[in-house]
């Protein structure tokens, strides 16, 4: 008959051999089989994999398996697996200090001896929260210094597990010896063989002869290590192997001297994962990134990237988190005498900083250097990565969250621009500094009240001497509003009156190179405005949930003289919907407007029982009273002249929870079409997407450029997690193709791969300039999953340019 005894100080030793206390777990039953349902077609798969390993098959299941129902299936060890690993206690969970619990010890036969030897035999289980033994005989020395269990020995504890005919154990410096051994690291997904495990410390362990990889027991492991030596140090959370070979499958294809790999989901100095690939411009390619774990609060990541037909490139990037002064990071790269770009540096640099210096106040900063317009196109390998023509650099003082209603910031704000082609006439200014305010006041539904400055001294140096001096200057804005907000849930009148003022003050370089005087040094409006906006909501339910909600804008300002203003940084509003309900039709505060116009628009809306809209469709239009003679150019626009804009019309339909379309149009008053566009996307619920998309708009000076492109995307599994990738953005104008991407992308349990051809113009690139070809690149990823951090730089790529596709990224193989 089984006995139970309290047996404190053998079971603390025997679990603490592998394991120690300081890993975290759960209890889970002990007497629960790894498997409650029949799985004996995987196990014996195992088997067949592995001969004679039944301690494997005893412990990975089916994911269909109630018993891995308490895992998450989610986490990236174990998301495209068809099986997991289900030991006795869950790695996610505390578990108690030998101190804090007592043990359970069951067996067959029990003998306690002060003077002698102590045994217990025959079946023994000892049971301590979150800790378990299994073995056939367990025996403790008279001095109660060593143990030793045989025959059949699992340990367990934290999603860690052993099996070994024998171990060895020093009770007091807590070190001992396993012989002949399989292992399992649930979190990792990693298991393999080792003929001694030695634990020489109580967070160190040492394995001869081992064997290592995450790939599932079920078939031969596509990749593993075989070292003469593994050391894991579960206090770092990193291993290392000496002697190591690499084989795939059993083809051994890397002799490593020296391997440093996680052991759990900690970030620590180590190699991440090579990528290669080619390209028209640079030729091979090989990239090597080394991460640093220099503290807790900062780290690195050093990139030493060869291209053969440019040179040798280090990449770097540097986060720290300080104690008081917040967070950020540097980044950036040198490549020195780039051949292929007239033996010319090519370098980049970039810093990000926030800091919360306290629940109102907040400060933060950004710097970017970028050598040449090429750089991102020629040597940036993160596909996702766009131009951007002028680099910010900015230092920024915030306040919110203290007074109620009250925000402001304090910056200095300065750009790079990239393209040297661009006159410095039509570069930006700098803001040094600009000070922004608002603050509201009252009911959001009766009387409220808001006030806003933007006040901004505006600079912009020109170098070239046969460019016109710019006017640099002061601009004061005050906007002062007052409303009532009449809201029900089938109406809305809102009321409001808004005296706006401008006062711009020239700086004395500005007085000097133009010629001013006291009588024209300055400029100064004030222009008062009064806006009407309400609407009507009519509900209908049956079948279907129906909505009808017109509106009518109406808005009034006094034309007032500012021909000869300067601009610093206003243009003019975009053609959209929205904009049919805006009193203002620049983006930018150098033009005080004059308004005298009424719009009407008609929203419709159609719902069906679980909440899809299968229709939303908008028409508006405006109606002007007076020309608008306010303007940014000083001359004629005749879009200004017009007694009324086109209409305006916005139609969307969820058509299914899958398939979504929309569509945009604009008119001008003569019935001319000025711009549209049409998208439409299917996002199945295996991961498989289709997307194409239509953008279409006529040049209307001073307001947008023409734009003529056609896109389409599409993901689509193909098989056993296999997947094809592809995008292409058309530019019909200038027939040619700006951007072609297809890829092929793999994931498993154990290893990945992506490998994508591209052809591409860079984003700042005249393509009817002479000698502008696009560039073409064919890259390639390998991940041998639990050797190094993953990095699919494919699906980032798509990530930003395909709507919807971050939602089938998750549900692909779920």
């Amino acid at each position: 008959m089984k006995q139970q005894f309290k047996f404190n100080p053998l079971a603390t030793a025997i679990f603490s051999l592998l394991c120690g206390s300081s890993v975290a777990s759960y209890a889970e039953s002990a007497e629960q089989p790894s498997s409650a349902v029949d799985n004996r077609a995987l196990k014996t798969a195992i088997e067949e994999a592995y001969p004679g390993q039944a301690f494997f098959a005893q412990h990975y299941v089916s994911k269909n398996d109630p018993a891995a129902a308490s895992r998450d299936l989610n986490n990236p060890s174990n998301r495209w697996c068809d099986g997991v690993w289900v030991t006795p206690f869950d790695s996610n969970q505390a578990t108690l200090s030998p101190e804090q619990g007592s043990s359970v010890i069951t067996a067959d036969n029990a003998y306690y001896n002060p003077a002698g030897d102590s045994e217990i035999s025959g079946n023994v289980l000892i049971n301590q929260q979150g800790r378990l033994l299994r073995a056939d005989e367990v025996k403790l020395d008279r001095t109660q210094t060593y143990a030793k269990a045989t025959g059949n020995v699992q340990l367990a504890q934290g999603g860690l597990i052993a099996q070994s005919e024998k171990i060895d154990y020093n009770l007091r410096d807590e070190t001992g010896q396993l012989d002949d051994s399989f292992y399992i690291s649930e979190a990792t997904h990693g298991h393999g063989h080792a003929e001694k495990i030695e634990r020489t410390s109580p967070q160190h362990l040492v394995l001869s002869n081992a064997s290592y990889t995450t790939c599932p027991p079920d078939e031969t492991p596509t990749w593993k290590i075989q070292a003469k030596n593994i050391e894991i140090d579960q206090e770092t959370g990193r291993g290392v192997t000496r002697n190591t070979k690499l084989y795939v499958k059993n083809v051994p294809v890397m002799a490593i001297p020296y391997f440093n790999f996680p052991i759990d989901d900690r970030r620590t100095t180590g190699l991440l994962n090579p990528n290669f690939g080619y390209s028209n411009e640079g030729g091979f390619q090989v990239a090597a990134p080394v991460y640093l774990n220099l503290a807790p609060n900062y780290d690195a990541t050093i990139t030493p990237r060869l291209y053969s037909d440019r040179g040798l490139m280090l990449d770097g990037e540097f986060r720290y988190l300080t104690e008081n002064f917040g967070h950020g990071q540097f980044s950036g790269g040198y490549l020195y005498q780039d051949r292929k770009y007239d033996d010319k540096d090519r370098k980049d640099f970039h810093w990000l900083h926030s800091w919360a210096i306290t629940p109102q106040w907040s400060a933060n900063a950004e710097y970017n250097y970028v050598s040449d317009k090429d750089f991102f196109a020629d040597l940036n390998n993160n596909p996702n990565t766009k131009t951007e023509l002028n680099q910010r650099r900015a230092l920024a003082l915030n306040y919110g969250n203290g007074i109620p209603g009250l925000s402001a910031q304090l910056k200095v704000e300065d750009f790079q621009t990239l393209d040297k082609s661009i006159a410095q006439v039509d570069r930006p200014y700098a803001r040094l500094p600009q000070f922004l305010l608002n603050y509201v006041n009252g009911n959001p539904l009766g009387f409220e009240f808001e006030f806003s400055n933007d006040t901004a001294y505006f600079k912009k140096n020109i170098d070239d001497f046969e460019t016109q001096a710019q006017p640099n200057g002061t601009r004061l804005y005050n906007q002062l509003d007052l409303r009532y907000n009449y809201r029900t849930p089938y109406s809305f009148v809102v009321p409001t009156a808004t005296l706006r003022t401008l006062n711009t003050f020239y700086d004395q370089d500005t007085i000097n190179n133009f010629g001013l005087d006291s009588s024209n040094k300055s400029k100064s409006v004030v222009v008062p405005q009064f806006t009407l906006d309400a609407g009507l909501t009519f509900e209908r339910e049956g079948t279907f949930l129906q909505t009808i909600s017109p509106r009518a804008f109406y808005a009034y300002a006094p034309y007032k003289k500012q021909d000869d203003y300067p601009n610093f940084d206003t243009t003019t509003a975009s053609i959209n919907y929205d904009q049919l309900f805006n009193p203002y039709r620049f983006y930018g505060h150098d033009r005080l407007d004059d308004n005298n116009f009424l719009s009407l628009g008609l929203s419709y809306s159609l719902f069906d029982r679980i909440g899809l809209e299968r229709l939303r469709a908008s028409v508006g239009q405006s109606y002007y009273f007076e020309d608008r003679r306010v303007t940014l150019q000083q001359k004629n626009d005749t879009f200004d002249t017009e007694r009324k804009t086109g209409p305006i019309v916005s139609v969307s339909s969820q058509l299914s929870q899958n398939i979504s379309i929309s569509a945009n149009a604009a008119w001008t008053a003569h019935g001319d079409n000025a711009q549209r566009d049409f998208q439409a996307y299917y996002a199945g619920e295996r991961g498989n997407l289709y997307s194409v998309g239509y953008f279409n708009r006529r040049e209307l000076i001073d307001r947008q450029k023409a734009y003529d492109q056609v896109t389409a995307s599409f993901v689509q599994p193909v098989f056993n997690n296999w997947r094809i990738i592809g995008h292409a953005q058309y530019d019909i104008d200038n027939h040619v193709g700006r951007n072609y991407l297809l890829g092929i992308n793999y994931e498993s349990c154990c290893w990945g791969v992506s490998v994508y051809g591209r052809s591409y113009y860079n984003d700042l690139d005249n393509v009817n300039e002479p000698g502008v070809k696009a560039k073409r690149a064919i890259m390639a990823e390998f991940t041998f999953k639990g050797l190094g951090g993953l990095n699919n730089k494919l699906s980032s790529l798509l990530d930003n340019r395909v709507l919807g596709f971050e939602k089938v990224n998750q549900s692909w193989t779920h």
